[in-house]
């Protein structure tokens, strides 16, 4: 089975800052056409998602000219990203890249025309959500018991994971099939015991290396993550997933705390299957009728999984006391780590890169060291994962002491453990063998002049060089050889 691959980061500085939360959407979007885009932004819901999403430059860009019905001229974009007037129109077209990229550019009126009608709440769409007005008699959930509901249901597919990877797994209940058969085709979880791939039992399946890296991620990039993996599974049985990827913006603009009716928001009937798979995984909160058939109730409420999609700001959704609740770590400069939790969750996280030591009901300390760090990277946990973890992740009193959060120290440790794994690099390489010395030597200056030299042996007069400059080496050695003969 080919498994998607979202991980393609935009940067990568090396100390532990990644891609960006939406570098899964990226990758999607930048393989989808002009028809999908055109299909997408009939949804004002979408074109105010793809414009939050946007990097700041380009959304002032956006916003300048969305209101203008003139062209956007060279000399007066050089001026409002503060360019100098001598900027080559390659590097203009490298600036406006990811507005061609999501076809916000280029003609598209029709997506301008939504993009005016989100800013004033003029649109026609239902892409925002139709509000459903609850009876008195009906439970309406608060903000606080969403968020909680958001978190358990989340959780409770990250606590099996990690805990098929564990010698003494987590009490976790299993997840429904669908989820299973999502973990299992975004190649986070595998059935080991099926070699050949065509037949996997789902109720045996452990997590894989890519599956520990998925843990390591914040949650706003796993969502995304799995959004996608969802959207590939529904796009092998269906030709056109823009509906779907729409409804996902939609759960985005919604409130937190606030109902929605389900059959006038979405009205179709793949949209509403899609609803109730995302009620699986935590994005929403939906009642059972008071009925005795088992039917879901018609109201449904966003949980902030779903209302965060195109802020980007889970942390702050959570509230004041739950973000907190995510930075509960303090690492001392020996190595010794401080974890104020009691998540279950969490402590398993840690305890795939710390030598756990004590527990009290409220407090963990443990310490990183070479053999659990070295056993997290044979999973597949880069250094890079492991920093960014404990960063994102770090106690508000790291943040009082001078940057970086992190000391150096433990920094430059943790990326010496990852390279000791890999002390071999191997690199592509041509190889020239000579029987003159003269022709040789002659060659090694060549090949140094080029700067493409990687390894010589003089005693078997042996030439290993860069491919690229193969070509030219072979016309140099060949002039050579002409010039030795007399010719």
């Amino acid at each position: 089975m080919v498994q998607p691959n979202f991980s393609t980061s935009k940067k990568d500085t090396g100390d532990g800052e990644g891609s960006s939360a939406t570098a899964a959407l990226d990758v999607f979007l930048d393989n989808q056409h002009q028809s999908y885009f055109e299909e997408l932004y009939k949804s004002e819901a979408v074109c105010l998602c793809i414009l939050r999403l946007l990097p700041p430059v380009h959304r002032h860009i956006v916003l300048h000219y969305l209101w203008s019905h003139q062209g956007v001229s060279a000399i007066d974009l050089k001026l409002l990203i503060q360019q100098p007037e001598d900027l080559s129109l390659e590097l203009i077209q490298d600036v406006l890249k990811p507005l061609h990229d999501r076809k916000i550019l280029g003609g598209m009126t029709y997506s301008q025309n939504k993009m005016r009608w989100s800013m004033n709440d003029s649109g026609t769409s239902n892409s925002f959500g139709v509000p459903y007005q609850p009876d008195d008699e009906e439970d309406v959930p608060g903000v606080d018991e969403l968020i909680e509901y958001g978190e358990e249901t989340w959780e409770s597919i990250l606590k099996y994971m990690v805990s098929s990877g564990l010698a003494n797994g987590l009490v976790t209940i299993r997840p429904r099939q669908q989820v299973l058969q999502l973990l299992y085709s975004s190649g986070l979880m595998a059935d080991n015991a099926d070699l050949s791939g065509e037949r996997p039992n789902l109720e045996r399946l452990t997590i894989t290396s890519k599956g520990f890296q998925f843990l390591l991620e914040d949650r706003q990039t796993q969502v995304w993550e799995i959004l996608m993996y969802y959207l590939t599974l529904r796009e092998n049985r269906e030709h056109n997933t823009a509906p779907i990827l729409s409804l996902f913006f939609s759960l985005g603009t919604m409130q937190l705390g606030h109902a929605y009716s389900a059959s006038a928001s979405f009205a179709s009937q793949a949209q509403q299957a899609v609803l109730s798979d995302l009620e699986q995984y935590g994005f929403i909160l939906r009642r059972q009728k008071s009925s005795d058939d088992g039917s879901r109730a018609d109201a449904f409420y966003p949980t902030h999984l779903a209302t965060s999609l195109c802020s980007g700001d889970l942390a702050g959704q959570l509230g004041g006391a739950e973000g907190e609740e995510k930075r509960f770590l303090i690492l001392e400069t020996n190595y010794k780590i401080y974890a104020y939790t009691s998540n279950e969750l969490e402590i398993a996280i840690l305890n795939l890169f710390v030598d756990i030591r004590i527990r009290y009901p409220n407090l963990v300390v443990g310490k990183l060291d070479r053999k659990h760090v070295k056993a997290a990277m044979e999973k597949g946990i880069s250094a890079a994962q492991i920093i960014a973890y404990l960063g994102s992740h770090a106690h508000s009193q790291m943040y009082l002491s001078p940057p970086p959060i992190l000391h150096p120290t433990i920094v430059d440790q943790l990326h010496l453990w990852d390279k000791e794994r890999n002390r071999l690099k191997a690199d592509d390489a041509e190889m020239f063998e000579f029987f003159s010395k003269e022709l040789y030597d002659d060659t090694e200056t060549e090949a140094k002049r080029y700067d493409g030299l990687l390894l010589a042996v003089p005693s078997a007069k042996l030439l290993f060089v860069d491919p690229a400059i193969k070509e030219p080496l072979r016309d140099y050695v060949k002039g050579q050889q002409r010039q030795l003969r007399g010719e």
